[in-house]
C-alpha cells in the first residue's frame, strides 16, 4: 500500500503550500490525505476478515442458514469493495487536483492557487464519505438482527431434535453436534458483523470530525479577518480625529 503523501504530485502540492505560507490550506490537504490512508487500511483489513469468515460460513451444516449467511457475507463484502473503489476514485481525483493546483500557481500566482485548493472541495468530500459509511454501518446493523433470528431458528431446531432423540438417540446426538457447531459459527459471524458495522461507523465519524475541524478553522479565520478590518477602521478614525484636533 503506497503512501499517498509520498506521491510526487501530492508532495509537490504540499511543498508549494508550505513555501507560500498557506498553512491552513496545507492542513486541509493533509487531513484528507491522512483520512484516505486510514480508510484504505481499515477497509483492506475488513475485507480480509470477511473473506476468512466466508470460508467458515461455508462449513455450516444447516443448508437454509448457510445460504442466508453466505448472502450476508456477500452483501458486506460488496459494501467494503464499494468503499475501496471510492478510495481509488478519491485518490485519483486528489492527485489530478494537486497537479492542476500547482500548475495554476506557476501560471497565475498565489491567489489563483488559493482558489484552486478551495475548488478541491475537501470538506464536501469528507461529508460524502461520512454519509456513505454511516449508511453502510446502519445497513449492517439490520443484518446483525437477521443473524440473531437465525440463532433463534437454530435453537428451535435443537429443541425438536431433543424430542426426536427419544426415538433415535444416536442420530439425534449427531445432529445436535452439528447444530452446536453451526451455532458457534453464527455467534462468531454476528460478532464480526458488529465489528464491520463499528468499522464503518468509525470511518463515518472520523470523516465528520475532520470536515467539522476544517469548517471551524475557516470560520475562525473569517472572524479574525473581520475583527482585524474593524480594528484598522477604528485606528484610522482615531488618527483622523487626532489630526483634526491638532
Amino acid at each position: 500500500m503506497t503512501e499517498l503523501r509520498d506521491h510526487p504530485q501530492i508532495a509537490e502540492l504540499m511543498e508549494t503550500l508550505e513555501k507560500n505560507d498557506m498553512h491552513k490550506e496545507k492542513e486541509k490537504v493533509e487531513s484528507l490525505v491522512d483520512y484516505i490512508g486510514d480508510m484504505e487500511q481499515t477497509l483492506t483489513e475488513m475485507l480480509r476478515e470477511m473473506q476468512d469468515m466466508r470460508k467458515e460460513v461455508s462449513l455450516i451444516h444447516n443448508n437454509s442458514i448457510r445460504v442466508k449467511c453466505q448472502n450476508l457475507v456477500q452483501k458486506t463484502e460488496d459494501k467494503i469493495k464499494q468503499g475501496l473503489a471510492v478510495v481509488v476514485k478519491i485518490k485519483d481525483n486528489l492527485i489530478q487536483s494537486a497537479k492542476n493546483a500547482v500548475k495554476t500557481f506557476k501560471e497565475k500566482g498565489k491567489e489563483a492557487f488559493h482558489n484552486a485548493v478551495i475548488a478541491m472541495k475537501i470538506p464536501e468530500t469528507l461529508d460524502k464519505l461520512a454519509d456513505l459509511f454511516g449508511k453502510f454501518s446502519r445497513d449492517i446493523e439490520q443484518d446483525i438482527e437477521k443473524v440473531k433470528s437465525m440463532q433463534t431458528e437454530l435453537s428451535s431446531a435443537k429443541g425438536h431434535l431433543r424430542n426426536f432423540g427419544r426415538l433415535l438417540i444416536g442420530k439425534s446426538a449427531k445432529e445436535a453436534e452439528k447444530a452446536n457447531a453451526d451455532k458457534g459459527i453464527l455467534m462468531r459471524f454476528g460478532k464480526l458483523l458488529d465489528k464491520m458495522s463499528n468499522g464503518f461507523g468509525n470511518l463515518s465519524q472520523k470523516a465528520m470530525d475532520k470536515a467539522d475541524t476544517i469548517r471551524i478553522s475557516h470560520v475562525r479565520d473569517s472572524v479574525r479577518k473581520e475583527l482585524d478590518a474593524l480594528k484598522e477602521i477604528k485606528t484610522g478614525r482615531a488618527k483622523s480625529d487626532s489630526a483634526r484636533e491638532r
